[in-house]
């Protein structure tokens, strides 16, 4: 509920940009289209009107990203700690204890910013909006060598903010899986800390969208074989290696 929540607040933020963004680009058309409603490369090199064109539009794109990366790490941030406290309770039932439910901001904030990847989530959503920044600015460029009416040029710009929004999607999901092991994982943790004795396996789903080499995880790491909880999950099959799923450093393992 978290994830999803997070994912239409990030939906929204994406909807207000498109919005703002075909709102700058017909000033531009009305001001400078011809007489059959198109608007030309050469006419917008004039007078720097292409480069202040680009400039608005970047500058709407940077703003939009900072309340859809707050959204983001507010939602890794819910999710980290609720899996951390009801894993923790969970715990806590089973050897009849009541254990200390409380994260250091210092551990939030390094679960939410592990660079499993190579790239923390800061640099992740930076990266994203250099892309979106790049991309806006391609289909400016061949749109107006095109001569393309605002309807085609808004389109194309539709299309353009659309596939970010599944790329931060993507983030959202990949990110959130992640930290709802980090959680749990933490809560194993702590629990060592406390006297506790904990073990981890893999669990599958064991439905047909588990992938071939994680139900090998399975088998691997079962119910009936457990690895203390500070050993790392191995996937001989993919090269990954992590303390949980979500972090095995490898693409096809995390996403």
């Amino acid at each position: 509920r978290i994830l999803n929540r997070t994912e239409r607040q990030v939906g929204v933020q994406y909807a207000l940009l498109l919005r703002n963004t075909r709102r700058t680009l017909q000033d531009y058309y009305e001001s400078y289209a011809d007489k059959d409603g198109l608007l030309h490369y050469s006419d917008m090199l004039k007078y720097d009107r292409l480069k202040k064109m680009e400039n608005q539009l970047e500058g709407l794109v940077k703003e939009s990203m900072v309340p859809i990366g707050k959204s983001i790490r507010a939602g890794m941030r819910e999710s980290l700690t609720e899996s951390f406290v009801r894993s923790t309770a969970a715990i806590g039932d089973e050897v009849s204890r009541t254990l200390i439910t409380v994260m250091k901001p210092e551990i939030i904030q390094q679960a939410i910013q592990n660079p499993v990847s190579g790239l923390t989530l800061n640099q992740r959503l930076a990266v994203r909006r250099s892309d979106i920044i790049i991309r806006i600015n391609e289909t400016l460029t061949q749109g107006l060598y095109r001569g393309e009416s605002y309807k085609d040029m808004s389109k194309r710009l539709k299309t353009v903010i659309e596939n970010d929004t599944v790329k931060a999607t993507r983030i959202i999901r990949t990110e959130g899986h992640r930290v709802q092991e980090a959680g749990k994982f933490e809560s194993m943790a702590s629990a060592a800390n406390q006297g506790v004795i904990t073990k981890k396996w893999w669990l599958s789903s064991q439905d047909n969208r588990v992938r071939d080499h994680h139900e090998h995880m399975a088998n691997k790491y079962s119910k009936n074989s457990p690895i203390p909880y500070e050993e790392d999950f191995v996937n001989d099959q993919t090269g990954g290696r992590g303390p949980h799923p979500g972090a095995l450093g490898v693409a096809e393992d995390d996403i």
